[in-house]
């Protein structure tokens, strides 16, 4: 189970820390957002494990612990085939206008920070890394409503990483493969104070680069680490999309962050409000 302790994460969004709460009703509000584009498809017995979640106010968080699991179970019990039939009319369009936005090979970076007061940036890069492997599916959809499949691909092949979901303030689901193998050229600069990276190019179907990923990671002095988070996109998209990312990174990775820390035996989680 993916919850929230408000005193394990803290999200930065250009250099500002950013309220727990808030970081908790935005996903609230894309967890609404989420359930109902997946309401309109489903059985009665699966509609009903989102009854409660849909009729909940869209920024109120104090179910989203639940809510989020609930989501996240309910996309699995759907299934990979199902979940790419009814993403297929978004993926269709979605496709051809990341080729179309990236031609001019100029790019935007949505940027986000999360520090952790418990870990190590080595030690979370291998557990992260270790989810695709495994088929941590159910951890890696519940970090944020806005993912619809994160998979690895090609068994043997833990760098390739595929990628079903809405991207920053966008509409439609996007798909494409990220291949942290991949990372000459990157437009996102490294940075030689953080050891720890997760880079690479992210392209469409056919091998279009439609942007990347480079996100660096560091031990802090006292305890922790710090995770600065860098997402490249064509620069042709509009600005708020850009910029709306960063909340998509703040809440997956503060997620992730206490999943893994939950792996640590720091003691217990809870949830925030």
């Amino acid at each position: 189970m993916v919850t929230r302790r408000t005193f394990l994460t803290t999200a930065y969004l250009e250099g500002r820390a950013v309220p727990q709460l808030a970081v908790r009703q935005w996903e609230a509000r894309r967890v609404r957002v989420a359930g109902e584009r997946l309401a309109r498809h489903l059985p009665t017995a699966l509609l009903a494990e989102l009854d409660a979640l849909l009729r909940r106010p869209a920024r109120d968080t104090a179910g989203l612990d639940r809510d989020r699991v609930r989501l996240a179970e309910v996309k699995l019990e759907m299934g990979e085939a199902r979940l790419r039939r009814l993403l297929a009319p978004d993926l269709a369009l979605s496709t051809p206008a990341g080729r179309l936005a990236s031609r001019l090979g100029r790019w935007a970076v949505s940027r986000a920070a999360v520090t952790s007061c418990t870990g190590t940036a080595q030690g979370f890069a291998e557990w992260f890394t270790a989810r695709g492997v495994v088929g941590d599916e159910r951890t890696l959809l519940a970090a944020c409503p806005d993912h619809y499949l994160i998979r690895n691909p090609e068994p043997g092949r833990p760098e390739l990483q595929e990628v079903v979901e809405v991207t920053g303030g966008a509409v439609l689901a996007a798909r494409f493969l990220i291949d942290y193998g991949d990372h000459d050229g990157l437009p996102i600069a490294e940075d030689p104070a953080f050891g720890v990276r997760l880079a690479g190019w992210a392209r469409a179907e056919g091998g279009t680069r439609i942007g990347g990923v480079r996100h660096q990671l560091r031990d802090e002095p006292g305890g922790g680490f710090r995770a600065e988070l860098a997402v490249a996109f064509p620069a042709t998209l509009p600005r708020w999309m850009v910029t709306e990312h960063r909340w998509h990174l703040a809440c997956e990775f503060s997620s992730w962050v206490t999943a893994y820390a939950a792996t640590l035996g720091d003691g217990p989680v809870g949830a925030g409000s």
